[in-house]
């Protein structure tokens, strides 16, 4: 057991050792520099080029046998902004939200394969939708899930496990609505008295947290969807560090 442990212990750490010498290289380099300069055996140095590249990290030039990392890598980077530092600075988008729809508005991140409210604010109105903050909710239920889910394909690939291909074919369904349009629907599935619209907020194109107004389903309906996007998103690009994809012409 140690051996083989220590045998993917060393394969980690080739792998970040190849990453690292591409990336200060030129990020065009060939099978031999790898080999030379790691001081590795060219057909160790081969698999593991040739595993990064299946895995879409790297890809080889169409015209001489170098090699490069590709954009995908960029999705290993740490998020560029905290928790705190998204409730600071959308809290008070949050208030304009709700001051301007007279509904309840809520930011939401994702925490693996969960997500949480992390703020929300409500209308002072005798009838209102209160969600809990803290609470971990499943992502295909609800309008703010499902915006998450249309975004990551690590989520997706996990639908086949859940459900039955009826109910993965009705989800791929809504979330290729969802890419089409930016935004996500919850009418009266999570709660029969409950209607939500969700919009995934991005930075530098990632998807960093979902916006969501909900209100009561009596009378938060389409036009009132379609308000509350527009609202959203022009504070959004108001706010200038974020963006969205609505698309709702």
């Amino acid at each position: 057991m140690f051996i083989i442990y220590e045998l993917m212990n060393q394969s980690v750490k080739k792998t970040f050792r190849i990453l690292e010498y591409i990336a200060s290289s030129g990020n065009f380099v060939r099978l031999n520099d790898v080999a030379t300069a790691l001081d590795l055996k060219k057909n160790s140095v081969h698999s593991f080029l040739d595993s990064l590249k299946q895995l879409g990290y790297l890809e080889q030039d169409d015209v001489s046998p170098r090699y490069r990392i590709t954009s995908k890598l960029e999705c290993l980077y740490a998020p560029l902004l905290s928790v705190n530092e998204l409730k600071k600075e959308l809290r008070p988008i949050l208030e304009k939200i709700t001051n301007l729809t007279n509904e309840s508005s809520y930011l939401a991140v994702q925490i693996g394969s969960y997500y949480r409210h992390e703020l929300k604010c409500e209308p002072n109105r005798a009838v209102k939708i209160t969600l809990n903050t803290g609470k971990e909710y499943e992502m295909t239920t609800t309008a703010i899930g499902k915006s998450f889910l249309a975004y990551s394909q690590h989520l997706q690939s996990g639908l086949s496990k859940q459900y039955n291909p009826e109910a993965v074919a009705a989800i791929e369904t809504e979330i290729a609505t969802i890419l089409k349009t930016g935004y996500a629907l919850d009418v009266q599935a999570y709660d029969p008295d409950l209607n939500c619209v969700a919009m995934p907020i991005f930075y530098k194109n990632k998807p960093i947290a979902v916006l969501c107004v909900s209100g009561p389903s009596f009378r938060f309906k389409e036009p009132q969807f379609i308000e509350s996007l527009q609202i959203m998103e022009s504070l959004i690009k108001e706010h200038g560090k974020y963006d969205s994809k609505l698309n709702i012409s």
